[in-house]
């Protein structure tokens, strides 16, 4: 019993080792880059015309330039002067600037404009960002409602549904943080397993140690999926007032249907400067790539970088 009992402690002792093994050298979850001044400036009002409220600049990660743009951006917006202030929003995009609230704010900025798919699409790069933020949830909400396209969803199992929400409820940062922390909490239940003087403290320390090391799994997947979504995400926004979809990638095939600013889609395939999408409702077809915008962008890795 007592060599049964030393080779099942080993086998634990191994297993929690190569998951240590595996976390440490599995790609760190990713976020953008992200600027602190854009983290806490701005918010969104209660009422249906999101307007930002409350702006307080704060300096941008030491560059004074970034910081006096970040000013003139807010300040072109509390202005009513929305256009300038997409251009400056952007221009700190340019600059490296990065974050679910600075995508917040060109998003109202575009809103205001009545400008619904530069307004989602930047509300959902936002939310790329930040899935928890409610703020830009109200106003992306919002915004869908102002579109012309309803589109029904496929009716989705409702275990998919709720895991699918859970994952997406934390950014792939804060799994990655709950899965170490997870990982730690395996290491002392182990340790209190191997070293506990009494019988109820080593089952707590085997079983607490079981559940901890589900949870650090459960965790690293969530982080591993998030990241996975953030880097290469396949949705789009339609940019045009009015896009003709095809039945086939050219101009002179048959329109099957059309679609109108804001409406969100996902991306198939790409051939010739036409893009397969496919609707919510599952109907397929080919749209001009110029038509729409991906959230994330194709010609980088991740959104801004």
């Amino acid at each position: 019993m007592m060599k049964r009992n030393a080779t099942y402690r080993k086998g634990w002792l191994a297993g929690v080792a190569l998951l240590l093994t595996v976390t440490l050298t599995a790609p760190a979850a990713q976020a953008l880059p992200a600027s602190a001044a854009a983290d806490t400036v701005a918010q969104a009002s209660t009422d249906t015309s999101a307007v930002l409220t409350d702006l307080a600049p704060t300096p941008v990660a030491g560059k004074p330039a970034q910081d006096t743009l970040w000013a003139q951006a807010n300040a072109a917006y509390s202005n009513g002067q929305f256009r300038l202030a997409v251009q400056l929003y952007e221009e700190l995009l340019r600059q490296g600037v990065h974050s679910s609230k600075l995508y917040y704010n060109l998003g109202n900025s575009w809103f205001k404009q009545e400008r619904m798919g530069k307004a989602i699409l930047n509300y959902s790069r936002a939310l790329l960002l930040d899935p928890t933020d409610e703020d830009t949830q109200y106003n992306l909400a919002m915004a869908n409602v102002r579109i012309v396209d309803k589109i029904d969803s496929v009716p989705e199992f409702f275990l998919k549904t709720w895991f699918r929400k859970l994952g997406q409820s934390f950014s792939s940062d804060t799994w990655a943080v709950m899965g170490l922390v997870f990982l730690g909490i395996t290491f002392a239940a182990v340790i209190l397993w191997l070293l506990a003087a009494t019988l109820p403290l080593r089952k707590l320390g085997f079983y607490g140690g079981i559940v901890a090391l589900l949870l650090c799994i459960v965790s690293t997947l969530y982080a591993q999926n998030q990241r996975t979504r953030l880097l290469h995400s396949d949705e789009a926004i339609v940019m045009n007032l009015v896009a003709p979809v095809k039945s086939s990638p050219g101009a002179g095939s048959k329109d099957i249907f059309v679609l109108h600013e804001g409406t969100k889609v996902r991306m198939l395939e790409q051939l010739d400067g036409w893009t397969e999408i496919i609707l919510s409702d599952g109907n397929k077809g080919w749209i001009a790539s110029n038509a729409i915008e991906a959230v994330v962008p194709q010609n980088t890795q991740t959104i801004g970088e």
